[in-house]
């Protein structure tokens, strides 16, 4: 386990520049797979991510619409598909767009989100559907 992590915020921003290495619990709990209750087990530095300002790098999960996206997939990379490879819970997160702002879908090229980072696992009895969200985001090209 990761005991300690220190998040910088970015140049000219509030937010902090997290990565995916950042909230992959194989790297940071060596958990695999991740228990619908893996919450329970996070180290403090990453519960205190919930409700923060963060930038993070990833691509867009292919969508069914080209326009006017409000809400995201992101990626931890582009071979995150239907069908190239199973993505893990920790490798993806869903993106909701700040009220009024759109986007339009962006293929096989890395970008930054900013936004409210909120760890909301989502799950049924036995698996973890979703993990994390980002709220509130802004697409930054």
């Amino acid at each position: 386990m990761i005991p300690e992590k220190i998040f910088r915020p970015e140049k000219n921003s509030t937010a902090l520049r997290v990565s995916y290495d950042d909230i992959d619990l194989l790297k940071v709990l060596n958990m695999e797979p991740v228990p619908v209750d893996a919450v329970e087990y996070f180290p403090e530095w990453l519960k205190s991510l919930d409700g923060a300002t963060i930038r993070i790098r990833g691509f867009m999960y292919p969508t069914f619409e080209a326009t006017g996206l409000t809400g995201f997939t992101l990626a931890r990379d582009n071979g995150i598909c239907c069908f190239v490879r199973q993505p893990k819970i920790y490798d993806i997160i869903a993106v909701e767009l700040a009220p009024g702002v759109t986007s339009d879908y962006i293929e096989g090229k890395p970008f930054d989100v900013e936004g409210t980072f909120r760890i909301q696992p989502e799950s049924d009895e036995t698996d973890l559907f979703r993990l994390y969200r980002i709220e509130n985001a802004r697409v930054l090209r």
